[in-house]
């Protein structure tokens, strides 16, 4: 078993709250199932958003999610009409389809991989009109925010399953929809015929609930330890990483996640130009987290 487990989900949405279903109907051994990549790669950047499209009842969708879909697992978690959480995989699972570069707080989703960059809730709805309980939508901010916090992100590091082809996903998807059918004080806008949530509504009131407003994004966190962004840095070859005070690095794969690592540079106040330094002095910031290019050792210096 390889990669990063959220193996505390359960303990995470029960202290906000939620009421979680981690045992029996299948679900037994959550902690350690995964789609084939396995764990995740690094710690997760951000929550998908989805809809499950059905309506039946959650035993039946979680059996379809484990075992009956050919890529199973479907996604992370699903959140039931009640408001329970039923658990399905702590590893890397599989709904988001193709899409990307995504740039969020801590980093860029590349091209194609939000699966393994993003941890999946899925909600029981039909999505064609089926009324959403405000228990529901109440539980899908609450555990939303609790994951996210858990990761170090920020409350608004979250995107739907309809994002479009304006970042890199397609139009195919819907979810989550409808919008007119949402019960309760919180009314997102529809953004198209289908009753599509606005992403930016859901962001903004992921924020409200967290106690935070928009503003700049505040500098990185990444798992328990405080990480402060240090830049970005190159040692004896062509590759760079963004790198962290607590001895993270992240190779950038491609022009997105470049793209990206500007950003989050400008944003925290941090020079954007590539450092050079030694390899001795680069194995001393820390080890590369995720994926790293052929012919590095696990400090990411050419060997």
């Amino acid at each position: 078993m390889s990669g990063i487990y959220l193996t505390w989900l359960a303990d995470v949405l029960r202290a906000a709250g939620i009421p979680v279903v981690d045992s029996g109907y299948g679900i037994d051994g959550w902690q350690t199932r995964a789609r084939s990549s396995g764990g995740f790669p690094e710690t997760p950047l951000g929550i998908q958003w989805h809809h499950t499209a059905s309506s039946t009842t959650p035993p039946n969708d979680i059996a379809w999610q484990i075992n009956g879909c050919d890529d199973a697992p479907v996604g992370n978690m699903t959140l039931m009409r009640d408001g329970s959480i039923w658990l399905v995989a702590a590893g890397a699972a599989n709904t988001a389809g193709k899409g990307g570069p995504l740039t969020l707080s801590r980093g860029t989703i590349p091209l194609d991989s939000a699966n393994t960059r993003t941890v999946a809730i899925e909600v029981a709805n039909n999505g064609v009109g089926e009324p959403w309980p405000q228990i529901q939508i109440d539980n899908y901010f609450a555990a939303s925010n609790a994951i996210n916090r858990e990761l170090g992100n920020r409350p608004d590091d979250v995107f739907s399953h309809a994002l479009g082809t304006g970042n890199g996903w397609t139009d195919r998807k819907i979810d989550p929809a409808r919008a007119e059918a949402v019960q309760g004080p919180w009314k997102p806008r529809s953004v198209n015929s289908s009753g599509t949530w606005s992403l930016d509504d859901i962001r903004s009131e992921c924020l409200r609930r967290a106690g935070q407003s928009p503003g700049p994004i505040p500098p990185p966190t990444i798992g328990d330890d405080d990480e402060m962004l240090k830049g970005i840095y190159q040692s004896n070859g062509p590759a760079l990483y963004l790198c962290y005070s607590g001895g993270t690095k992240l190779f950038i794969t491609d022009d997105g996640m470049w793209n990206g690592a500007i950003s989050l540079c400008g944003k925290n106040g941090v020079d954007p130009n590539a450092v050079t330094v030694e390899p001795g002095e680069f194995a001393a910031m820390g080890v590369v987290t995720g994926p790293r290019p052929d012919g590095t050792d696990e400090w990411g210096n050419y060997v």
